[in-house]
Formats: C-alpha cells, sequence, structure tokens
C-alpha cells in the first residue's frame, strides 16, 4: 500500500506539462492620415466623430474591396472607430500605395452615408487569414486512440510506442488510454510506473505535450492525451 501511494504521487508529477497557449493574431488598419502622398481631400461636411462597433474583415470569398466597392464617395474609419467625411473612391484609392495597402468595404452604403471603409496593410491582412486558417485547422485536428494493458510485454509496448510517435509526427492528437484487462494478471507497481513513464517519455521525443492534466488512478484506468507541439 506504501508503494501504491508512492505511485500516484509519481505520476501526479508527471502530469504538469502544458501547452502553450497559440498567439492571437490582430489585423490592424492603417489609419489613412499616415500614408496621403499629399493630395488634400474634398471635405462635404464636418467629421461626425460617430463611434462606429468594430467591423472584423470578413473572409476572403466576402471582401469587397478598391475598384469593386463602385460607389463615387466612401467614408474612411479611424483607429478610434470614429467617421471621417466623405471622400472620392478615386481620390482616397490614389492616396496610398496600391502594391502595400487596399481599400477594404467594412460596412455597406445607407440611405444617409457611403460605404465604410479601411485601409488595411496587404502583408498584415494576409498574416490575419493565415492564422485564422491555422486555427481552423487545430480544431479539426483528428483524435486517435492508443490502448495499453499494465502488464503489456515488451514487445508489444515497443509497437505501440511507435504508433504513438507515428501520429503525433502526422499531427494527430492522440488519447493513450491504460488500463486493466479482464482475464490478463495483475501488474505490478514498477509496472504500472513503466508504462506511464514509456508514455510520456516516448510523447516528448516525438515533440509532443499533453493538452490536459493526466485523468484516471494509475493501476485502474489512465488516461493521457497528448499531441504535437505547434
Amino acid at each position: 500500500m506504501n508503494h501504491m501511494r508512492g505511485l500516484v504521487s509519481t505520476s501526479q508529477a508527471l502530469r504538469q506539462t502544458f501547452i502553450a497557449p497559440l498567439r492571437s493574431h490582430r489585423l490592424s488598419f492603417v489609419h489613412p492620415q499616415s500614408i496621403r502622398n499629399g493630395l488634400q481631400p474634398r471635405y462635404f461636411h464636418e467629421s461626425s466623430r460617430l463611434a462606429l462597433p468594430v467591423v472584423r474583415t470578413p473572409n476572403a470569398p466576402t471582401q469587397i474591396k478598391d475598384e469593386a466597392i463602385g460607389t463615387r464617395l466612401v467614408q474612411l474609419v479611424d483607429e478610434e472607430q470614429n467617421l471621417m467625411p466623405p471622400r472620392r473612391l478615386v481620390e482616397v484609392l490614389d492616396s496610398f500605395d496600391r502594391s502595400k495597402f487596399f481599400l477594404l468595404q467594412v460596412s455597406p452604403a445607407e440611405a444617409d452615408r457611403p460605404p465604410v471603409c479601411k485601409i488595411l496593410n496587404k502583408m498584415e491582412a494576409k498574416q490575419h487569414e493565415k492564422a485564422k486558417m491555422k486555427s481552423a485547422k487545430v480544431g479539426k485536428v483528428q483524435t486517435k486512440q492508443i490502448e495499453l494493458n499494465w502488464a503489456i510485454d515488451a514487445h508489444d509496448l515497443s509497437h505501440r510506442l511507435k504508433q504513438l510517435t507515428n501520429f503525433l509526427e502526422k499531427g494527430r492528437k492522440v488519447e493513450v488510454i491504460m488500463k486493466r484487462k479482464k482475464a490478463k494478471r495483475s501488474p505490478t507497481v514498477d509496472e504500472i510506473k513503466q508504462v506511464i513513464q514509456s508514455v510520456l517519455d516516448t510523447t516528448r521525443e516525438a515533440g509532443g505535450t499533453q493538452v490536459k492534466a493526466m485523468e484516471g488512478e494509475p493501476g485502474k484506468q489512465v488516461i493521457i492525451t497528448v499531441k504535437k507541439e505547434t
């Protein structure tokens, strides 16, 4: 019994592995004043300074940008989400470097105002889109399961650990389920420790980590969920 208490303490110490959180990538937009090339806009009325809600950049298939906006006038929004006075679309497009920036419509025209637009950096927009796609891909990672008997022999354990390595290298999330099977002999404390440690060592060597704390009770059933670090 003293040996089993020692095992639980050891297994608890092994479970403290966490995944570094993914950094979120935010898309910033360029203040129109900072890239204007000297053209003086014709203001049709004073700035309304109306606070707008933050408008998220739509997915690429629904983006309306540059000449495709198709209206004579547009209204830019600044970094504080305030509307600037309306300007001619062609004038706005001539006011920045088209090789580095683009004009994106973030809100369609209404009866009392032209469409609202932002000037965005092409490189930042591309990085933002890649981050979104990567995040969506991570959310769809397939989960594989590997079952291990506490009293598994060395040959079978080696084979299962190779499967674990292969799944991790392919980017799969893996649930390693360790349990006692019926009609099998009872495992020793050392065997239980060895199986848990082998799974953790193989995961680390494959560049993986635990995605959550180890679940269950050693000697009965334990689940360790792992995946490759990105």
